[in-house]
């Protein structure tokens, strides 16, 4: 077992971003004596590494995201939106009246390539624009008639902004209660692609509005540092902004970018204001491949979440062998060290073809509704980039496989609104590292516990199926330990009834009663064939 000073030297080196998400004041950690309730929205605070000195023959298991049933949500059929709908947005329940609001690309279809401004370049691209849509349930979505745009003989429609001051996306949206004059914020990347269109330069355009629907231009452009690329901003109150931006980077050795990709090395930065017009970039903060990742990993975005405890993070993972989009979930306790649980996708795609098969574009916001965490993105049936075309340039990369060697551009962007969830608070968890009858065990970091208690989130695993009755059924135990690390009389693991089933705020008791004795400065857990997904000890009320 590690030393506490060379495991907690190893679980610091997380790596470098910071975020802030959410709303309200962050909670004390799961292994500080909170004073938080136990709620249904969030049953236990954010279990991370840092809650324990030591740890043995465990892991950490992350939960995939459950699609919805009714996927896809919405689908693009009119003329400006046919060709795709639900990327580079913002999905949120309106705070001023609970319905449900939408503010996505849509982009017009495109059967051949005939009319592409270069033979890659699809004009999918140039004529992106910024619709909104609404629900009252989150699930069945409507298009409001505005008369902000026409499009052909539709008058009334629902797009925001047209081309005439430059396309439209990455919308970010952000809503303020207290303001009772213009309530609705929004940030927007435009920029010219069209002959014609006379915005002030390619950069972030802030707005303003008193309904949502009808939006004034606020300020000036936002150039640096994002430097007119992939960003999602967040407002957590006066004079506290935050945008997290993706911008590309030099190849490095032991990169791999393919012949097709035409950028290498995207990496996930933060940035700050006071104002949400002159912005500062956060120099501690870097999101971006390192030794664990495989060779040609890039990343795309973060969308971060505040929860009692610190922050979840999403995080959009750009492969560009395979020019696809998928999803990896991240946690932080401070917003400035990020750790992953694990590598691999928390939402992964799905064949190429149906939606998400290519891209899983995540929206601004992660949503809690009805127990459930939400992610709405927008899934693409096709990839990134084209990489096999017979009438382009090539080189053989392959048996019988030719790639295109000229850096090809967007494929239109196919897609739909879709979204996947969670149950709240069980998203990831320790576990035991070998399975079966095998313990793992975890010993809580030094603190002061004495007359408090102990609530676990935790699913055990049932008995195998055997003539023997209970044989290696899950079950979790904890004793509690004191300065020297001697488990306490009454309060050892003999004296703690093993804990089964499912639970998400299930008080620990002993044979000696449910709160910690004067000396208690550990826990630790023995779990056999369970998943603890956080814990927490709280003072008497």
């Amino acid at each position: 077992m590690k030393s506490r000073r060379s495991f907690l030297a190893e679980t610091a080196a997380y790596t470098t971003l910071g975020a802030l998400t959410g709303c309200g004041s962050p909670a004390p950690s799961g292994g500080e004596a909170g004073r938080q309730p136990v709620t249904p929205s969030w049953p236990t605070p954010l279990l991370m590494p840092d809650d324990f000195s030591e740890l043995h023959l465990t892991a950490w298991r992350v939960e995939p995201g459950t699609p919805d049933p009714g996927n896809p949500l919405l689908e693009g059929d009119m003329p400006w939106d046919a060709g795709g709908i639900g990327i580079h947005g913002s999905v949120f329940k309106d705070p001023r009246n609970g319905r449900w609001k939408a503010y996505l690309v849509a982009t017009p279809p495109e059967e051949t390539a005939v009319d592409w401004r270069s033979p890659w370049a699809s004009i999918n691209h140039a004529k992106r624009r910024l619709c909104l849509f609404e629900s009252d349930d989150g699930v069945h979505w409507s298009r409001p008639p505005l008369a902000n745009a026409s499009f052909g003989q539709h008058e009334k429609t629902n797009i925001i902004f047209d081309l005439d001051q430059g396309t439209a996306a990455y919308s970010s949206v952000m809503v303020d209660e207290g303001d009772t004059g213009m309530p609705y914020e929004m940030y927007v990347l435009r920029w010219a692609s069209v002959e014609g269109e006379t915005p002030a330069g390619t950069g972030y355009y802030r707005y303003r509005s008193r309904d949502g629907y009808h939006w004034e231009l606020s300020g000036e452009p936002i150039y640096d540092p994002m430097s007119g690329d992939l960003c999602f901003f967040y407002r957590y109150g006066p004079g506290e902004y935050v945008a997290y931006y993706r911008l590309g980077g030099k190849k490095q050795p032991g990169d791999h970018v393919p012949i097709y990709e035409d950028a290498p090395r995207r990496t996930v930065y933060r940035a700050t204001s006071e104002d949400g017009d002159v912005w500062k970039r956060d120099e501690s903060m870097i999101l971006t491949l390192d030794e664990r990742d495989h060779r040609d990993t890039q990343y795309q975005e973060l969308v971060p979440h505040r929860v009692p405890g610190g922050y979840l993070g999403m995080v959009t993972m750009y492969w560009p062998l395979t020019q696809t989009l998928n999803l990896r979930l991240a946690a932080s306790r401070d917003g400035s060290r990020w750790w992953y649980p694990d590598r691999r996708p928390c939402l992964d795609n799905a064949p190429l073809g149906d939606y998400g098969g290519g891209m899983i574009w995540q929206s601004q916001y992660l949503v809690e509704e009805g127990g459930r965490m939400h992610l709405y993105y927008g899934g693409t049936e096709g990839a990134h980039r084209q990489i096999f075309d017979t009438r382009a340039p090539s080189q053989q990369v392959g048996y019988m496989e030719n790639a295109i060697d000229h850096g090809a551009h967007f494929l239109p962007f196919n897609s739909a609104l879709c979204r996947a969830s969670w149950k709240v608070g069980r998203m990831y968890a320790l576990i035991p590292s070998a399975g079966g009858p095998t313990l793992g065990m975890a010993v809580t970091r030094d603190q002061d516990l004495a007359n408090r208690s102990l609530r676990v989130n935790i699913v055990t695993r049932p008995a195998k199926k055997s003539s023997k009755p209970d044989l290696d059924a899950g079950y979790l135990q904890v004793e509690l330990l004191d300065s020297e690390d001697r488990p306490l009389e009454g309060f050892s693991r003999k004296d703690c009834s093993p804990l089964k089933g499912d639970h998400t705020a299930l008080q620990v008791s002993w044979r000696r009663g449910d709160r910690a004795p004067e000396g208690a400065r550990k826990a630790k857990f023995y779990l056999k064939r369970a998943f603890l997904y956080g814990f927490g000890f709280y003072s008497p009320w």
